[in-house]
């Protein structure tokens, strides 16, 4: 089963959605320039960085 949650970016605190499918992380891609992973059971960003 396919859910969506929201999260915020951690760079410019725009809501991003993100997708839980069967795995533990996702990883989402802002325009602000930040790629994040985010915790599939916490719903929560794991990680995050700046792209080049």
């Amino acid at each position: 089963m396919t859910e969506t949650f929201d999260v915020d970016c951690p760079g410019c605190g725009d809501t991003s959605r993100a997708i839980s499918v069967d795995t533990q992380n996702v990883g989402i891609h802002c325009s602000c320039g930040v790629t994040a992973s985010v915790d599939v059971e916490a719903q929560a960003i794991d990680d995050w960085w700046e792209r080049d």
